[in-house]
């Protein structure tokens, strides 16, 4: 049965702002530390919330397909996929730092329908649908309008291998001296909202994953921005450059 974009996005909006909510009263307590990696934290309540979106969305629409970080199945070919991020931008949450979000979207054969970011501690909840714009808390927003690198600010996100963080450090210094400001904010879904939403101009990444970007990317490109996505390190990542469209984005 085809399923209606804006009925999806309204979905989405929910099922995040539940997890929201959920993030909202955890964020105080005592977290639970499944696992410790170099550059990566794993919590306990990645896992609950993951656990409480598919759910949540199982229940509307039983015969759809889920993937999400912390675990899940590729959708078959004509099955309508969610893909989920509990919380992007743990090691933020595990540090004390306020910058982090829930990412829900649902795509089908490749293609995003659908998407919400929910940012709980700043009450944001960022949305769109295919052919329906984007919104923050249901007021339109837009890419910005700079097109001079000198006034722009960039978003560069450190990825968790070696060769990533080499190539961003090697961005920095390209891109250091010719923009206002470089940031490395630690949440993709946050990163590409705040460029569909026209605080920052562009984003660009060397290996993140489907559910980090799925949401956001849809997020740009109904904003007017522009997004490219093609294969990054290691294999079964992705590079991604969102922007406003506008810049002239270079050594990416």
């Amino acid at each position: 049965m085809s399923e209606a974009p804006q009925s999806l996005r309204q979905t989405a909006e929910r099922v995040a702002r539940n997890a929201g909510e959920t993030l909202r009263a955890a964020k105080n307590t005592a977290l639970q530390v499944d696992a410790v990696e170099q550059h990566d934290v794993k919590l306990e309540l990645d896992r609950r919330i993951q656990e409480q979106i598919r759910k949540a969305i199982l229940k509307a629409y039983p015969g759809h397909g889920f993937l999400g970080e912390e675990g899940g199945e590729m959708a078959k070919p004509g099955q309508y996929e969610w893909v989920v991020d509990p919380i992007d931008g743990t090691v933020n949450l595990f540090y004390g730092i306020p910058h982090y979000a829930v990412s829900v979207a649902c795509r089908l054969d490749g293609r995003t329908l659908a998407g919400a970011i929910y940012d709980s501690n700043r009450d944001e909840m960022f949305s769109t649908h295919a052919g329906g714009g984007s919104t923050c808390n249901g007021v339109p927003i837009h890419v910005a309008k700079r097109v001079d690198l000198k006034e722009a600010i960039l978003a560069l996100g450190f990825s968790k291998g070696k060769a990533t963080i080499r190539k961003c450090l090697e961005l920095y210094h390209h891109y250091g001296d010719r923009v206002r400001k470089l940031r490395a904010m630690g949440s993709a879904a946050l990163d590409l909202a705040y460029v569909a939403s026209g605080r920052l101009d562009a984003y660009i990444e060397q290996g993140v994953s489907i559910w980090d970007v799925a949401a956001g990317a849809l997020l740009v490109e109904e904003a007017g921005g522009h997004v490219r996505i093609s294969p990054g390190e290691p294999p079964g990542k992705i590079h991604l450059v969102a922007s406003n469209g506008r810049l002239p984005l270079e050594f990416v």
